[in-house]
C-alpha cells in the first residue's frame, strides 16, 4: 500500500507539481520538495527557469542604476551616478546625531548615536519611519560604536509588512530584526560570526564565516548545505589570520535570481561563486565571468545590474568603494571598477566620498 502511494505521488504530471509550487516559498521550500524524487527535482527545475525568465524581465523593465550619496555641504546631499558622471538628484537633510547605516529598497536607514532610533528615510519622497532604538534589553550589545549592515524584505511603500535586518559589525557580528508592527527588536537566534546578508523574495541569507549560508524567513532559520570548492579551502586553511581578518564577503543577488558570494581577496581582486542549489552536492561554484552583469559591492548594500541597459556600464565588472569592511574610516573611500576580463583596476571618483552608499 506504501510502496503503491508513493509511486502514484511520484507521478503527479508536471503541470499539477508546477501549480502546488506556487503556493511554496521559492529557494526555502524548493530544496525539500525537490528531494522527494527525480520528477518533483524536474518541476523544481523548470519553475526556477521560468523564475529566471521573469526575473530578468523584471530587472530590464524596473531596474535603475544605482547612484552614490554624496555630500558635499552640511545638510545637503545628492545622488551622484558615476557611470554617466552627473548628479541625478538633490535633497537637505539635517543630520545632526544621526548616522548613515545603510540603504535599502531606495530607503536611507538612520541611526541616532545617542538614543540609538532607527529611522528609514526616503529622499525622493521625504517621508520619514521611525522605528523603536535598538540595542535595549533585548538587544544590550548591539553598540552605536560600530557600524551595521542593514537590508529590507520590502519597500515600505509598496508593503507594509516589511521586515528589517541589522547585523553589528563588532567582534560578535550578531543580525537582529525589526518586524513593522513589533514593539522592540529581536535576535536572529543561533547566529554569530556573520559576513553579510542579503534578501531575495522576502527570504534573507546570512552568510557565516567558513561560507556557512542559512536562509531566514522572519520566523524559521534553515541552514542551507553548501560545499566549498577545494581552492578556496586551501586558501582558508593556509592564510594567515590576519589575512583573514582583512578579506570581505559580499552576498548579492545576480539579476536572474542566483545567488552570488563574492569575495576580496588581500591583494585587492575580486573571486566571484555561485550557489549551485539543485544538484545532488550544494555547492559554491566559482564563475570565471559575469557575461552581461555588473555588480556594485558596498558594506551597506550590494546590488546587480544588466550592464547593456545603461549606456556606460561595464560589463562584466564590479564597482566598488575603496574602503574595508573592518576599518571603514582607514582609507581613502572613492569608487573603482574591477574587470574580470583582464582583473584591472579603474578609479571612477576623484573625491572621497562620505558617507559610503549604494541607493
Amino acid at each position: 500500500m506504501g510502496s503503491s502511494s508513493n509511486s502514484e505521488w511520484s507521478s503527479l504530471p508536471v503541470d499539477i507539481l508546477l501549480l502546488i509550487l506556487d503556493y511554496l516559498v521559492p529557494m526555502r521550500d524548493y530544496l525539500g520538495f525537490s528531494e522527494v524524487c527525480s520528477q518533483w527535482k524536474h518541476a523544481v527545475c523548470k519553475k526556477l527557469e521560468d523564475l529566471r525568465f521573469k526575473r530578468r524581465r523584471h530587472c530590464r523593465l524596473h531596474q535603475k542604476l544605482p547612484l552614490v550619496l554624496v555630500s558635499f555641504r552640511i545638510g545637503t546631499f545628492c545622488l551622484y551616478d558615476f557611470v554617466q558622471r552627473k548628479s541625478v538628484w538633490e535633497f537637505q537633510l539635517k543630520q545632526g546625531d544621526w548616522r548613515f547605516e545603510g540603504c535599502s529598497h531606495g530607503w536611507l536607514i538612520l541611526l541616532h548615536l545617542r538614543t540609538h532610533e532607527v529611522r528609514l528615510y526616503n529622499p525622493f519622497s521625504g517621508k520619514s519611519i521611525h522605528l523603536p532604538p535598538i540595542g535595549g534589553k533585548s538587544i544590550p550589545d548591539f553598540s552605536a560604536a560600530y557600524e551595521k549592515k542593514c537590508v529590507l524584505s520590502a519597500d515600505p511603500d509598496h508593503n507594509s509588512s516589511f521586515v528589517l535586518v541589522m547585523m553589528s559589525r563588532d567582534s560578535e557580528r550578531r543580525a537582529a530584526f525589526f518586524r513593522s508592527g513589533d514593539e522592540d527588536w529581536t535576535y536572529v537566534k543561533n547566529l554569530k560570526c556573520l559576513e553579510d546578508i542579503a534578501c531575495v523574495d522576502r527570504i534573507f541569507y546570512l552568510l557565516e564565516w567558513q561560507n556557512v549560508v542559512f536562509s531566514w524567513d522572519g520566523f524559521e532559520l534553515r541552514w542551507i548545505p553548501s560545499r566549498v570548492d577545494r581552492r578556496s579551502l586551501h586558501r582558508y586553511f593556509t592564510e594567515s589570520r590576519l589575512d583573514r581578518f582583512f578579506r570581505d564577503e559580499f552576498l548579492v543577488e545576480s539579476p536572474e535570481g542566483d545567488l552570488l558570494r563574492v569575495e576580496k581577496t588581500k591583494t585587492g581582486g575580486f573571486l566571484v561563486y555561485k550557489l549551485v542549489w539543485f544538484s545532488r552536492n550544494s555547492r559554491w561554484e566559482e564563475v570565471e565571468s559575469l557575461g552581461d552583469v555588473a555588480l556594485f559591492l558596498g558594506h551597506n548594500s550590494s546590488i546587480s545590474v544588466m550592464a547593456s541597459d545603461f549606456p556606460g556600464c561595464r560589463p562584466n565588472s564590479i564597482y566598488f568603494f575603496s574602503q574595508s569592511n573592518k576599518y571603514p574610516s582607514r582609507l581613502d573611500r572613492k569608487v573603482y571598477v574591477f574587470s574580470l576580463n583582464d582583473r584591472t583596476f579603474t578609479r571612477l571618483s576623484p573625491i572621497i566620498i562620505r558617507p559610503v552608499l549604494w541607493i
